[in-house]
C-alpha cells in the first residue's frame, strides 16, 4: 500500500510550550489592532431623511433627475443594501426597519410586486399628536423573529436624549450652576404615510407628521429629524418587472429562490445600462421633483440624506444613499457595518441620524454612523457609474449562485464516492479518477480567482463565470500533472498552497474578490462585505490543514512551522481588519491545535481536547474583549457580539444562527457532507488504520473543522461541505490508492509415487 511516510514524535516540553503561547498570544493581539478611523465632520442642526423605494442608481440620470445627480456630485454616496427579513424588502418593512434601527418586517403581505406593502396608511390624528394604525400587530409579528427589533428605537432614544437634557438642566439649576439650554427639537418628524412608520416610537405614537411637503419647514423647525415619504416608488411597469407570477406572501419567509432562474428570471442580469422603462422613469422624475423641493427649504446647517430605502419588488437589489451637507466632503461613504468604502446598511441610516444630531446610539440599534471618505476626484459621473456597476456585480453573482452551489454540491457526491473507489477499489481507472479528484478540488479555488476579473459586465455573465470557473480548474489541474509536480503530495501542497495563498493576498489586499464570486456573500444579502466569509473560510481552514499535515517538516521546524503557519492563518481569519470571523477563528484554533498535537505524536484524549477548546475560547475572547474595548465605531461584529453578551442580547444571535444551520440540513452542500461521510465510513471499514502521521493528523484537523464549524456559524452544512469539496479528494491522493495483492501462485501438481513392482 502506498503510503505518505510518517514523522517521528516531536520534542515535548517547554521548548513546545513557549513556542505554543507566543504564536497563540501573536495572534490574539492581533485581532484586536485598530482600524483607522475617519475624522468627524462639524455637527449639523439637523438631518432631513428622505426615502425612496426602488431607487437604484441607474435611474439617477444629469438630464432626467438633476437634483439626484447634483447631490451625487456635491456629497458623499454609497450603494446599500436594505436587506431585512427574507430575501427583498418592501416598502413597509423598510421603513419600519428605519425606525428600529434592526431587520425587521411589516404586517402586509410580502408579495413579490410589494403591492399590499406599497399600500401604507396616513396615522391616526388623535388631537393631540398622531399615532400609526395597527402599531400593535407590528409589534406582534416582529417578535416572532430574532433579530430583537425594537420598533420605534429612533423616536425613543431622541426623546431619551430631551429627557437627559431637561434632568441636565434641573440638576444644574438646583446647584446654582448655570443650566444649559435643553435642546425642544431632540424627536422625529415624519411626512408622508411610509415616514410615519420610521418616526413612530415604541408605542406608535408621532412627535410631528404632516401628509406632504409643504409643511417641511414647520418640520424641521419642530425635530431636528425629519424623514421624508414623496409618496413614490421607483419601480418597473407590470409587464417589465423581474416576478410577476409568484406570490410570496410568507411574512418574514426566506425565499432563497427568489431572483433565481427558478422563480425569476432576469436577462443579463450583469448589464450595467438597461432599457427605459416609462413607468420608472416617471416615477423616478417625480422622486427627483420631491428632492428639488427638500433642497430648496434645506437651512445651511442641516444635512441631507436621500436614500432608496427598500425594493420596489423581488429580487432585491442594491440602492443608493446620497449624504450632503456641512463637513461632508465629496467622496464616499462607509460604515463598521460593512468595513467597505462605497457600501452601508439601512440600519446604518437610524444610527447616523442620531449621530448628527448628538444623541446616544442605544444598543437595539444594530447600524453604525456612515464615515465619509473623502475623494478629491469625485463626480456625479464616477459615483454613479461605480454604483450601478456594483448593483449589477451583485445581481449577477446571485444569478449564478445557487447553480455553482449545486453544481459542485451533485457532482462531488459522485467525487465523494471515487475517491471512496481510488482507495479501496482495484487497480483499473486509478489515474483518471486520481485526475478526476484534483480537479474536483481546483473548483473551489477555481471559485475564488473568478472574483478577480469583472465578469459581471460581460454581455453574457454567467457564461463568463463558468469560463472562469472551467479555465482556473483545468490551469491548476494541468498544473499538478506535470512530471516534477504528480509526485507523491506534491499536488496537494501545490493546490492546497494556491487556495490559502489566494485568500491571504485577497483578504491583505482589501477582501475584494470573494465579494464578486459565489464563494462569498452578495453585497445586498447584507451579511458580510469584507473580510473572511463562512464559505472562502472552510476552504481556507482545509487548506491550512492539509500544508500543516503534509509539508515535508524537518527537526525543529516540526514544532515552529506548523504553529508559524497556524498563528498567521488564526490572524488572517480573525483580525478586525482582515478576516473579521469570529466563529472561523474558535474554529481554526480549536482544529489546529488538535491537528498538531497528531502531528507531533501525541495521542488525544480528553485532557487534549479541553486543551484545544480552552485555548480556542481564550484566543475568541481576548480578541472579542479587545475589539469591544475599541471605539464603537470601530468594532467588527466580534466586538459588538462581546456587547450584546454583556447587554443580555446575545441569545437572540445564538437563536438566529442556530436557526439559520439548521436550516441547511436540506440544502446544496449538504448532500456533499453526508456523500463524504459514507465515503469516510466505506475506507474506514475496507482500509483503516492508515497508520500515517500525517493523514491521522489531516483527519483529526479537518474533521474539527467540519464539525466545530458547521456548529458555530450560521451557514451549517455549509461548512462541511465547502471542507470536503477541497480536502477529501485531495487527501485521498495523498493517501495512495491500495495496491492489489498478486494472486497466489499455483501449487505444483503433485507427484505419484512410483508403483511398486
Amino acid at each position: 500500500m502506498t503510503q505518505v511516510a510518517g514523522r517521528g514524535r516531536a520534542p515535548w516540553g517547554s521548548s513546545w510550550v513557549r513556542w505554543a503561547l507566543a504564536g497563540l498570544a501573536a495572534a490574539a493581539a492581533a485581532l484586536a489592532l485598530p482600524q483607522p478611523a475617519a475624522a468627524e465632520g462639524p455637527e449639523a442642526a439637523g438631518v432631513v431623511i428622505v426615502g425612496i423605494p426602488g431607487l437604484s442608481w441607474a435611474d439617477i440620470d444629469e438630464g432626467a433627475t438633476p437634483n439626484l445627480w447634483a447631490l451625487a456630485d456635491e456629497g458623499a454616496s454609497a450603494a446599500m443594501s436594505v436587506r431585512t427579513l427574507g430575501s427583498w424588502t418592501c416598502p413597509e418593512a423598510g421603513w419600519v426597519s428605519l425606525g428600529a434601527g434592526e431587520r425587521a418586517g411589516g404586517v402586509a403581505a410580502r408579495d413579490a410586486q410589494c403591492s399590499a406593502q406599497s399600500a401604507l396608511e396616513a396615522p391616526a390624528d388623535t388631537g393631540s399628536g398622531w399615532t400609526v394604525e395597527g402599531w400593535d400587530a407590528f409589534i406582534e409579528a416582529n417578535s416572532a423573529f430574532n433579530y430583537g427589533a425594537r420598533l420605534g428605537s429612533l423616536a425613543d432614544a431622541l426623546a431619551e436624549a430631551a429627557q437627559a437634557q431637561q434632568e441636565a438642566a434641573a440638576a444644574a439649576a438646583a446647584d446654582g450652576e448655570p443650566a444649559p439650554e435643553p435642546n425642544p427639537g431632540s424627536c422625529v418628524a415624519g411626512i408622508g404615510d411610509g415616514a410615519a412608520l420610521a418616526a413612530a416610537d415604541t408605542e406608535g405614537r408621532i412627535a410631528y407628521w404632516a401628509p406632504g411637503l409643504d409643511a417641511l419647514p414647520e418640520a424641521m423647525a419642530a425635530c431636528d429629524v425629519v424623514i421624508v415619504d414623496p409618496g413614490v416608488v421607483v419601480g418597473d411597469a407590470d409587464d417589465r418587472a423581474p416576478d410577476t407570477t409568484t406570490d410570496y406572501d410568507q411574512l418574514g419567509e426566506d425565499d432563497t429562490e427568489v431572483g433565481t432562474d427558478a422563480t425569476s428570471p432576469v436577462e443579463d442580469a450583469g448589464a450595467i445600462t438597461p432599457d427605459a422603462d416609462p413607468v420608472r422613469e416617471a416615477a423616478a422624475r417625480a422622486a427627483d421633483a420631491a428632492v428639488g423641493q427638500v433642497r430648496e427649504a434645506l437651512p445651511e446647517d442641516w444635512r441631507l440624506i436621500v436614500a432608496g430605502v427598500a425594493d420596489a419588488a423581488a429580487p432585491s437589489s442594491l440602492h443608493p444613499v446620497l449624504y450632503t451637507g456641512p463637513g461632508i466632503a465629496p467622496g464616499e461613504l462607509t460604515s463598521s457595518t460593512t468595513g467597505r468604502d462605497g457600501y452601508v446598511q439601512l440600519t446604518d441610516l437610524t444610527a447616523t441620524a442620531l449621530a448628527v444630531v448628538g444623541a446616544d446610539i442605544p444598543a437595539a440599534v444594530a447600524g453604525s454612523p456612515v464615515a465619509v471618505r473623502p475623494d478629491p476626484g469625485h463626480t456625479a459621473a464616477a459615483a454613479v457609474a461605480r454604483g450601478v456597476d456594483e448593483t449589477a456585480a451583485s445581481a449577477a453573482n446571485a444569478a449564478v449562485s445557487p447553480n455553482f452551489y449545486w453544481t459542485l454540491s451533485f457532482t462531488g457526491v459522485a467525487v465523494m464516492l471515487a475517491a471512496a473507489y481510488y482507495l479501496t477499489g482495484p487497480d483499473r481507472l486509478r489515474r483518471t479518477v486520481r485526475t478526476l479528484l484534483i480537479a474536483f478540488s481546483t473548483v473551489p479555488v477555481a471559485g475564488l480567482a473568478a472574483g478577480i476579473p469583472p465578469w459581471w459586465r460581460t454581455d453574457h455573465p454567467k457564461l463568463a463565470f463558468w469560463g472562469l470557473i472551467v479555465a482556473g480548474a483545468a490551469i491548476l489541474t494541468a498544473a499538478v500533472s506535470l512530471p516534477w509536480t504528480r509526485r507523491g503530495a506534491r499536488p496537494v501542497l501545490i493546490v492546497a498552497g494556491a487556495c490559502a495563498a489566494l485568500i491571504a493576498v485577497d483578504q491583505i489586499s482589501g477582501a475584494t474578490w470573494p465579494l464578486h464570486t459565489p464563494m462569498g456573500y452578495t453585497a445586498q444579502a447584507g451579511a458580510r462585505f469584507t473580510g473572511l466569509g463562512n464559505y472562502a473560510f472552510s476552504v481556507f481552514a482545509a487548506a491550512i490543514i492539509l500544508l500543516v499535515c503534509f509539508i515535508p517538516w524537518r527537526g525543529r521546524t516540526r514544532v515552529w512551522g506548523p504553529l508559524a503557519i497556524g498563528a498567521c492563518a488564526v490572524v488572517i481569519v480573525g483580525a478586525p481588519m482582515l478576516g473579521r470571523d469570529m466563529g472561523g477563528t474558535l474554529t481554526l484554533v480549536a482544529a489546529g491545535i488538535l491537528c498538531c498535537l497528531k502531528l507531533w505524536g501525541r495521542r488525544l484524549s480528553l485532557g487534549s481536547l479541553a486543551l484545544a477548546g480552552g485555548l480556542a475560547f481564550t484566543v475568541f475572547a481576548v480578541g472579542g474583549v479587545l475589539d469591544y474595548l475599541r471605539p464603537e465605531e470601530d468594532q467588527t461584529h466580534l466586538g459588538r457580539f462581546v456587547g450584546s453578551v454583556l447587554d443580555g442580547s446575545a441569545q437572540l444571535i445564538l437563536i438566529r444562527k442556530a436557526r439559520a444551520a439548521l436550516g441547511t440540513v436540506d440544502e446544496s452542500m449538504a448532500f456533499i457532507s453526508f456523500a463524504a461521510l459514507v465515503a469516510a465510513v466505506i475506507v474506514w471499514r475496507r482500509r483503516a488504520p492508515i497508520r500515517t502521521t500525517p493523514v491521522a493528523a489531516a483527519v483529526t484537523g479537518l474533521t474539527t473543522v467540519a464539525v466545530i464549524g458547521g456548529l458555530v456559524n450560521d451557514s451549517g452544512m455549509a461548512i462541511p461541505g465547502f471542507t470536503a469539496a477541497l480536502a477529501f479528494g485531495l487527501l485521498a491522493v495523498a493517501v495512495g490508492p491500495r495496491r492489489d495483492q498478486p494472486a497466489p501462485a499455483p501449487a505444483p501438481p503433485a507427484t505419484r509415487a512410483p508403483a511398486a513392482t
